[in-house]
């Protein structure tokens, strides 16, 4: 999970308008759709319109990031839960969360940011749910993926549950990771990824998947008029000439499809 700041969440908040007309124009989807198709192994009635959810603030490790949980509440209430942020932190706003009705409880430290379904007594993680969402969204702005060519960078939490479930969608993954003990523990696990070189990549395929932090690598010329981002954490992996050569295909917000994919499957 990627540590946002107080402007980041700022600037999130502001934004969800703006990333759902992208997400609209690229994949033909809303944030709500997108959570759904993602959670759903066949159709089912998942009920987001009225859900008691609570975001709870935590003060443990760094601390509470400002405007975080009022985000997560915000993204929240745009599926159609009902959603809000305890006025208490860490157990006593647990407690104020389960004596509120509570369905679900959201809530983040250094280390993890989860899900608690407190009905059926389990977690949902951010990081495989984050991976998940936005290998629907550049499943569906392609049109599927099977047999496409994908270039993963990056075999961090987020970019092994990424290539988990790009391959399941029959994608043919090439993985830039100049981890070598990373890309090994990979390969060891069986992920059927190939190893490339960034460039030998690029040349390759138009769908990108961006799991690394490393900021600024690719750059305009590396980019073509078919080629889709998704780049879930941040910074972004695409110089800013390259994110103005995408424009929505750039596909890009780090807190809305994780939060949206972890209510939908705490919800199931």
């Amino acid at each position: 999970m990627t540590r946002l700041t107080a402007d980041d969440v700022g600037a999130l908040a502001r934004q969800l308008d703006e990333f759902e007309a992208q997400l609209d124009s690229v994949a033909g989807i809303s944030l709500r759709d997108l959570a759904l198709r993602t959670a759903m192994s066949e159709p089912v009635c998942v009920p987001l319109y009225g859900a008691r959810i609570a975001a709870v603030p935590i003060s443990s490790g760094k601390g509470f990031i400002p405007g975080f949980s009022k985000c997560v509440a915000a993204i929240l209430g745009r599926l159609g839960c009902d959603a809000w942020v305890t006025a208490q932190a860490d157990v006593r706003g647990i407690q104020e969360a389960v004596d509120g009705g509570a369905d679900v409880i959201f809530m983040a430290d250094d280390y993890r940011f989860i899900a608690l379904d407190l009905k059926k007594g389990r977690c949902i993680d951010d990081d495989p749910a984050t991976a998940d969402g936005y290998v629907t969204a550049l499943e569906t702005a392609e049109g599927g993926l099977l047999g496409r060519h994908v270039l993963l960078l990056g075999l961090g939490p987020v970019g092994r549950a990424a290539a988990r479930r790009l391959v399941s969608h029959g994608a043919d993954v090439e993985v830039a990771e100049p981890d070598a003990l990373r890309l090994h523990g990979a390969l060891e696990d069986g992920l059927k990824i190939r190893p490339v070189e960034l460039a030998d990549g690029l040349s390759r395929c138009d769908l990108i998947f961006d799991a690394t932090p490393a900021a600024g690598i690719i750059d305009a010329a590396d980019v073509g008029p078919r080629t889709i981002a998704a780049v879930p954490g941040m910074p972004s992996a695409f110089t800013a000439a390259a994110r103005e050569v995408l424009g929505p295909r750039h596909i890009h917000e780090p807190l809305a499809v994780g939060v949206a994919v972890m209510a939908a499957r705490a919800l199931l």
